[in-house]
């Protein structure tokens, strides 16, 4: 129960970050939210990975 409220939290995360990142117009922004996004995709990943594997 714990790692689907986990990946529920990453995904909302992730959301909330992209349309941060919508929004954003100076380049040091967009790029800090570029590392971000890659940095919660990567999570996700190994959450689901991790769910197959049980």
């Amino acid at each position: 129960m714990a790692e689907s409220s986990d990946r529920k939290e990453l995904k909302k995360r992730l959301e909330q970050a992209r349309r941060i990142a919508d929004l954003a117009f100076d380049p040091l922004t967009k790029e800090r939210l570029a590392r971000l996004m890659q940095e919660l995709e990567e999570q996700l990943r190994l959450a689901e990975k991790g769910r197959k594997a049980d």
